[in-house]
């Protein structure tokens, strides 16, 4: 009785160590011996299970794939708009520094037109002076004269420069020297200094 006691602990701890062996070849943590695929009975269902693993792992294989690709389509995807964002970019930037320099340009001409415009008031306020210092000095020569002479002098000038002359001088004299004047000539010259009085 002992020995067949210990003959079914034997046999149970064979089972036992032959379904271990067997599920470790099933979930393929170890690969089947080549001698027990070519097995009679275990050969067809050890390479059975190795092929359903097989395929197993093929499927998931075929997954992980398809989930790379996808993911790898969407990043070149987010790729190409990124690229595209940057050339746009580049345009605008490009654009910028076009109306930038144009800008620039244009602050540089306007620079040159201030400055020649300044150069021009100096002239003409130097030529005012100048013409107004003229004025000043004739005035005080034909404040010296007669009547008569300066009048017939005056009458030879222009209008602006007679009235630029009486500018200068005291309202007296040229009322005196407007009587000696023709009377149209002294009445255009009135009108012109109402016209350019205040």
């Amino acid at each position: 009785m002992k020995k067949i006691k210990i003959l079914l602990v034997f046999l149970s701890l064979l089972v036992l160590l032959g379904g271990g062996y067997y599920l470790l070849l099933y979930v393929n943590l170890l690969s089947a011996p080549a001698f027990l695929k070519n097995a009679p009975l275990l050969g067809n269902f050890v390479s059975r299970s190795s092929e359903q693993v097989s395929r197993l792992q093929y499927e998931e294989a075929f997954k992980q794939k398809e989930k790379a690709m996808t993911e790898n389509q969407k990043l070149r995807q987010t790729l190409q708009n990124k690229a595209e964002e940057m050339e746009n970019t580049r345009k605008s930037l490009a654009d910028l520094k076009k109306k930038l320099k144009l800008s620039e340009q244009e602050d540089d001409n306007l620079k040159e037109e201030i400055a020649q415009l300044n150069s021009e008031i100096l002239d003409l306020k130097s030529k005012q002076e100048s013409k107004t210092a003229a004025y000043k000095d004739m005035a005080a020569y034909f404040s010296e004269m007669k009547a008569k002479t300066a009048a017939d002098i005056l009458s030879r000038l222009d209008d602006e420069d007679v009235i630029g002359i009486f500018s200068q001088m005291e309202n007296d004299t040229v009322a005196e020297l407007m009587q000696n004047m023709d009377a149209a000539r002294a009445a255009r010259i009135s009108k012109k200094m109402l016209v350019a009085a205040p």
